[in-house]
């Protein structure tokens, strides 16, 4: 792919968020519209990626990647207890999937569902940082497993979580406190 046609998909997938942004309803969010706003012809969205769905997916998903890659690095060089650098990039990554619920839910349960296991790649610096030579690799890749597998059946099954444990998740407390006990139980 030439750098014209990556500014393009970039271009795309910013002018996605950017309207997932303004709009309550990402159902009714056109192609044509998309096109329009990054001054691009529709068949070039169709060409780079299919549909709207996998469209909005990989804005999504990419947003939400490029977040993760941000909540790890130190701001101004502080230095933060790792564990608790973990809690608060957990916490901004699920409140970023809270705010595009409906997008999230169906990416979370396709990447469930295809076994996709890059997710948990996400914190695995962090976790690096935790154990260091504590543990090995495959000890912290599960780990990392087990916290991102524990909160996305937590989201896919949010009603059905309420019902069990009392905890309402789309209560930023409540989901703070959550990601607290789940690390305090699972980083030892």
């Amino acid at each position: 792919m030439n750098s014209k046609d990556t500014d393009a998909k970039k271009k795309i997938i910013q002018v996605t968020m950017d309207i997932l942004n303004e709009v309550d309803e990402p159902d009714k969010i056109t192609i044509r519209q998309i096109a329009e706003r990054a001054n691009v012809g529709v068949g070039l969205i169709n060409y780079h990626f299919q549909s709207k769905e996998n469209l909005l997916y990989k804005a999504v998903s990419d947003t939400m990647s490029e977040l993760a890659e941000t909540l790890q690095k130190s701001k101004n060089g502080e230095t933060k207890n790792p564990i608790q650098k973990l809690k608060e990039m957990l916490k901004e990554l699920v409140d970023f999937t809270i705010h595009y619920n409906k997008l999230s839910r169906i990416l979370v349960s396709h990447t469930m569902q295809q076994g996709n296991m890059q997710v948990p790649l996400y914190i695995m610096p962090i976790i690096r940082e935790i154990y260091g030579s504590k543990k090995n690799e495959i000890e912290m890749r599960i780990i990392a497993l087990e916290i991102i597998s524990t909160l996305q059946v937590i989201y896919i099954g949010s009603e059905d979580f309420q019902i069990y444990t009392g905890m309402d998740i789309s209560n930023k407390a409540q989901r703070d406190k959550l990601i607290d006990t789940i690390i305090s139980d699972i980083i030892k």
